[in-house]
């Protein structure tokens, strides 16, 4: 396998969110709902992936309570997840080494389904 490097994450999170910010369901979400500071975000996103992927240990938030927290704000379904996972599957293909694609894409199918279970509000039956 090609070495997966800090610089092959970060231009898959520049193009990943680039791709978000101009999806017409996603899009909004981010600048209206979260109303993120890319600037701050993007950063960010790049120490928890290198966290995860290449185990640096520099990523130290809280994205489960921050996906819980926008769950409040919008009525957030599967569909939203899903759509998120296919632009962010496609754009590892595009950007990382093929078995780093495949890694980084079996670990964003798992860490999106523990955010789900707080982001998706569940209404009492």
């Amino acid at each position: 396998m090609n070495q997966l490097t800090t610089e092959h994450i970060k231009n898959l999170v520049v193009h990943f969110y680039q791709k978000i910010q101009r999806d017409e369901v996603l899009g909004p979400i981010f600048s209206d709902i979260a109303k993120v500071d890319w600037d701050h975000h993007i950063p960010l996103i790049c120490q928890f992936w290198n966290s995860i992927m290449l185990k640096t240990n520099e990523y130290h938030g809280n994205a489960y309570r921050k996906h819980v927290i926008l769950g409040t704000k919008i009525k957030l379904t599967e569909a939203h997840f899903d759509r998120w996972l296919a632009i962010f599957y496609e754009e590892a293909f595009k950007y990382l080494p093929v078995q780093a694609a495949q890694l980084i894409k079996d670990k964003a199918n798992m860490i999106a389904s523990s955010l789900k279970i707080g982001a998706i509000s569940k209404e009492l039956e």
